[in-house]
């Protein structure tokens, strides 16, 4: 039980950063926004820009596994992601974390039996912008 309302109130944070985020991208500070997904990568998630960019996907998820996230926390990461592709300016480097944020969702869905609307849709729109 305790273990339960510890990850409980971890998702509440996060969620609550990450809608700090999505205000500060909607308010054109995306220094900010940045700088927050940065510190929530590092500090609930182990990990960094530079780690995300140059993982090959198959790599980043196997490591993803090897951490033992829970389906909630792993759900968390695939949205800061997801975010955090839309502040790259270039191309490629959105692809690579749409690609890592897909891997994850296939993660949830094979793997941890997590089945998500958002995510399904969220999918496909980002299948459509990968391409």
């Amino acid at each position: 039980m305790l273990k339960r309302d510890s990850l409980t109130a971890q998702m509440e944070q996060l969620s609550h950063t990450l809608a700090k985020v999505k205000r500060l991208i909607l308010e054109d500070q995306e220094p900010k926004a940045l700088e927050e997904i940065q510190h929530t990568l590092a500090r609930d998630f182990e990990l960094t820009d530079q780690a995300v960019l140059e993982y090959p996907t198959a790599a980043f998820i196997r490591y993803l596994k090897e951490l033992a996230f829970k389906a909630e926390e792993l759900n968390m990461l695939a949205a800061f992601l997801d975010e955090r592709a839309g502040l790259y300016d270039d191309e490629p480097s959105r692809s690579n974390i749409w690609t890592k944020v897909l891997g994850i969702y296939d993660l949830l869905e094979q793997d941890l039996h997590f089945l998500s609307l958002e995510n399904l849709a969220r999918r496909q729109l980002l299948i459509k912008a990968i391409q």
